[in-house]
């Protein structure tokens, strides 16, 4: 492979990536039972310049296998990562209630695949929190990069039945796609998931172009994607965004 079709590190003379706003429009949105969405609007100064990176290295996005997310990514890293990091501690981690990251990872995400081709478990609201230990969660972030507002939110879901029915139900549904059964389970037809017999949608986070929502992954939660015919692999018009997760201990009290 020659050098110049090499994914460009960001964070590189190369690869200007942008600062963040350091005056951005920040609120917080209750969700329920305490917790809190936090949104940043005009996140970047120069977020075309994201999009521009996101372009230019889009031979590189991969569908990584057993990942429910319903497109390509692109690992990102280097400055803005530490960016983005620095962000979640200055504007997120005292209204989610977070005393210290222990990690974090981010990418660039696609969606690329519409919700007949997808599994059916990709079309429930998920957490991000599996298998972490006690005291210790993951929060998270989507950045929009997209101009296109037809292409949807984030929407946030309280469980309306005992959480290990959803555990049970959601292992069953694991259980159905691996052995290659059909699924028995009310699964909903669209990414645009309303309330159902299991969970209750309590708010829904609209996109608007370089805004970052920050929240805990603990809480069930979906992309509110109404457009699936919009989706597209250009990073240009389709719905790119950057996502990023943090493993965190939680403050005590």
């Amino acid at each position: 492979m020659s050098a110049s079709l090499l994914p460009e590190p960001p964070g590189t003379a190369a690869d200007p990536l942008p600062l963040l706003n350091p005056y951005p429009n920040v609120s917080v949105v209750p969700i329920f039972d305490g917790h809190q969405c936090v949104v940043v609007d005009d996140f970047m100064l120069e977020p075309e310049a994201l999009v521009d990176f996101a372009v230019r290295n889009h031979a590189f996005f991969v569908k990584a296998p057993g990942n429910y997310y319903p497109g390509p990514e692109f690992p990102l890293g280097g400055a803005m990562a530490a960016r983005i990091h620095d962000s979640f501690l200055l504007h997120a981690r005292a209204p989610l209630k977070v005393r210290r990251v222990v990690s974090m990872l981010s990418r660039l995400s696609l969606v690329t695949h519409r919700p007949e081709q997808v599994l059916p478990g990709q079309r429930l609201p998920h957490r991000d929190t599996a298998g972490l230990p006690a005291g210790q969660e993951m929060a998270a972030m989507v950045l929009y990069l997209f101009k296109d507002e037809r292409h949807g939110g984030t929407s946030f879901f309280k469980p309306k039945v005992p959480l290990p029915e959803i555990t049970a139900l959601l292992h069953e549904l694991r259980r159905q796609e691996r052995a290659g059964e059909a699924a028995t389970a009310d699964v909903p037809s669209t990414f645009a998931i309303g309330s159902t017999r299991h969970f209750e949608k309590v708010l829904t986070i609209p996109p608007r172009y370089n805004r970052a929502i920050f929240y805990n992954g603990e809480l069930f939660h979906s992309g509110d994607l109404h457009s699936p015919e919009l989706m597209t692999n250009d990073p240009r018009t389709g719905r790119l965004t950057a996502n990023a997760f943090f493993h965190v201990r939680m403050a005590t009290g």
